[in-house]
């Protein structure tokens, strides 16, 4: 995901601008610069860990953190190595409890991978798609199409809209995107207009300008640590 690269360039950027600054006396901070340092980067793990729902990335994220902060936490009488010991164990634990539901990797693939097909008639302007803590593919089919709303949390999402009529030759699509890669597959004809309030995110809309556009897709949103890529087929 070009959107994670992209956050963590941004991070070592910043982290650059904070060690030179410290050393030049320009600002100051409370905490040692790599206190901050490994603190921005298992807060990143923590982050990819949940988004590609590792479990072991995620709870030893979280007990380095911990170890980072514990005389701040008031439980350096732990020590590291118990704090180690304890990560190791829940890991293995909410493994264990995971795999206890009986997935196995095909349903666990089914899982991960869901395919799905919208439809609407001529009465139904209006599609709703929501996705969290997966992988999906979605064919929208409609007559009459006239707003589309997604939400996407911590997922990745596919979405082919080559089987749609529109209301008036033209669409809104509303999108809400959190740690997510959002693909949109539009036909050639479409004319695509991309207004996204955007936090450490990727958007990528190149469409060839020679086109004949039948259809105009007014896009609008959010995205926060995500990736919005337009697709024309």
């Amino acid at each position: 995901m070009r959107a994670k690269r992209f956050f963590l360039g941004i991070i070592i950027l910043l982290l650059a601008t904070l060690l030179v600054s410290t050393k030049l006396e320009i600002i100051s901070f409370h905490f040692k610069f790599w206190t901050i340092a490994f603190t921005v980067l298992f807060i990143f793990l923590l982050i990819q860990g949940i988004l590609y729902r590792r479990i072991s990335q995620s709870v030893f994220s979280i007990a380095f953190l911990v170890m980072l902060y514990a005389e701040k936490l008031g439980i350096e009488r732990l020590g590291m190595w118990t704090i180690f010991l304890a990560a190791c164990l829940v890991s293995v634990g909410l493994s264990m409890i995971f795999k206890s539901f009986g997935r196995s990797r095909k349903w666990d693939w089914n899982w991960k991978h869901k395919v799905s097909s919208l439809e609407t008639d001529t009465s139904e302007k209006k599609v709703k798609i929501s996705e969290s803590m997966s992988s999906s593919v979605r064919y929208v089919k409609a007559n009459n199409l006239e707003q589309v709303a997604i939400s996407s949390r911590l997922a990745s999402l596919k979405i082919y809209f080559d089987n749609v009529e529109f209301q008036d030759d033209e669409a809104n699509i509303f999108i809400n995107g959190s740690l997510s890669e959002i693909m949109l597959f539009f036909p050639k004809e479409w004319k695509v207009f991309v207004n996204i309030n955007s936090i450490l995110s990727e958007i990528d809309t190149a469409q060839e300008e020679g086109n004949i556009f039948e259809k105009k897709v007014y896009i609008k949103g959010n995205l926060n640590l995500s990736e919005l890529k337009i697709k024309y087929i």
